[in-house]
């Protein structure tokens, strides 16, 4: 598979749309467009923007291994469904106090679930 496909792929198994995507990687749809279409290839900046958003390998965007990287092929990239994006968008808003006590709320919940 070449470049434009993966990136395509990468994208759409993710469930993100060219706009979502160019807003979370700070990259223009239009350049995006063009990324997945074969019209530019991105620049090295870009790929590794890429591969650190969808936790994979650059071998793998290059189509030189048919695994994710780290050593082990994935399905699907991990990335944050929109109820996990809205509840990170919400933990930005809060002070650091306030983030102590959700962390010890969390980790209390995660005790008694044991």
């Amino acid at each position: 598979m070449d470049i434009a496909n993966v990136l395509k792929s990468l994208r759409t198994d993710s469930g993100l749309t060219q706009k979502e995507l160019s807003e979370r990687l700070d990259i223009a749809q239009a350049t995006i467009a063009c990324y997945e279409n074969g019209q530019r290839v991105p620049h090295i900046t870009g790929l590794v923007a890429y591969a650190d958003f969808f936790d994979c390998s650059l071998d793998f965007i290059a189509g030189r291994c048919d695994e994710y990287g780290n050593g082990q092929a994935h399905s699907k990239p991990n990335v944050p469904n929109d109820a996990e994006r809205e509840f990170l968008d919400r933990l930005k808003c809060l002070t650091k106090e306030q983030r102590a006590m959700l962390k010890g709320y969390i980790d209390g919940l995660i005790s008694t679930k044991k």
